[in-house]
């Protein structure tokens, strides 16, 4: 098990995502702005014209700190490089969607390529950046050495479009994204994820932290009401982020209990609309706004199911209660997932 030293000196390094993160949205903001890369607030009555692609600043963040992480040898480069690739790689599918509009099957078959730099590390280097033994809380380990390298590529392809598709008002992604990885963060301190199959580090306590406070430094700007939208450019990477750390840091189960908010809203939207598609494609949209500023159920049969639009059934209310509805949703299912985690432990 890691030293307490480590853990800490791991959360002490990770705690200049915060600025660096903070910064960068804040340049991005006003670079995006002057150079016409804006989106329009549908949810205000005012429509304004808000930064887009400003969400780059987090992956940027997250490579950068990385990089930091293993020049001090806090780890083991090769897990580190695996990580940083997969979200430097789905940032890249994300730009591209936001410069050229991508058909909404397109993201899905994209990010599944996003995955590989783990698969093929983790191949090249056994050991080292996964192991093929997944933990399940009460029922011990399960061996799966075919079936668990091939769920690598769906896992991250999954975490990355199901976070994408749950960010449609102020805050809602960074917000809950961010509590996501504090929980998990948390519960890895408590079960001792210090000590891990792929080699004695702090490596996933730094990744989690380096998260949360990479996402807050972005939510300070992008919180109701928002200054920057995160675009695909940074939701798709925060969301590999999850599916990597997930396999990086032992935590496959939690994580999926931890974002069970975006699961459930993707699995709304995709049991209605039956296909992948892009919210510009629709001709009918989920909510409505009101002449008071309110949001509402825009009770139009056609349109697709989403949970801000179940939160809405038959009570109208103003967007920053729903995003505060969301953020709760995300609390209750970390802390069960923190649970999930203290059920699993850590495979020593």
């Amino acid at each position: 098990m890691a030293s307490l030293g480590a853990n800490t000196v791991a959360i002490l390094i990770a705690l200049g995502s915060f600025p660096v993160s903070l910064a960068l949205t804040r340049f991005f903001m006003h670079w995006n702005g002057k150079h016409g890369i804006i989106g329009i607030d549908v949810h205000k009555l005012n429509r304004p014209k808000v930064p887009e692609m400003v969400g780059v600043a987090v992956p940027i963040t997250l490579v950068l700190f990385a990089a930091i992480y293993a020049i001090v040898g806090g780890s083991s480069s090769i897990p580190l490089l695996a990580y940083a690739l997969v979200v430097g790689l789905a940032a890249l599918v994300g730009a591209v969607d936001d410069r050229l509009k991508l058909r909404g099957i397109f993201k899905p078959l994209l990010t599944l390529l996003c995955g590989l730099p783990i698969l093929i590390l983790g191949l090249t280097f056994p050991g080292q950046v996964y192991t093929s033994t997944l933990h399940v809380p009460l029922f011990g380990g399960f061996h799966l050495p075919v079936i668990y390298p091939l769920t690598i590529l769906v896992a991250v392809s999954v975490t990355s479009n199901t976070v994408n598709m749950l960010d449609p008002l102020n805050g809602s992604m960074a917000g809950g994204v961010s509590i996501v990885a504090g929980g998990l963060l948390i519960g890895s301190l408590l079960v001792g994820a210090g000590s891990t199959p792929v080699g004695v580090s702090s490596m996933p306590i730094f990744l989690y932290a380096s998260l949360m406070f990479s996402l807050l430094g972005f939510l300070y700007y992008n919180r109701f009401p928002a200054r920057a939208f995160a675009g695909n450019v940074g939701q798709l990477s925060i969301g590999a982020s999850i599916g990597a750390l997930a396999i990086l840091g032992r935590t496959e189960i939690a994580s999926i209990v931890a974002i069970f908010p975006n699961i459930q809203n993707s699995f709304f939207f995709l049991s209605r609309i039956r296909r992948f598609t892009e919210h510009r494609e629709l001709t009918s949209r989920p909510t409505k706004l009101l002449s008071d500023g309110r949001l509402a159920d825009s009770e139009d049969p056609r349109a697709p199911l989403t949970l801000v639009r179940t939160l809405l059934i038959g009570r109208p209310a103003p967007e920053n209660e729903i995003v505060s509805t969301i953020w709760m949703l995300f609390l209750t299912s970390t802390s069960l997932a923190v649970i999930t985690l203290l059920l699993t432990g850590v495979p020593r």
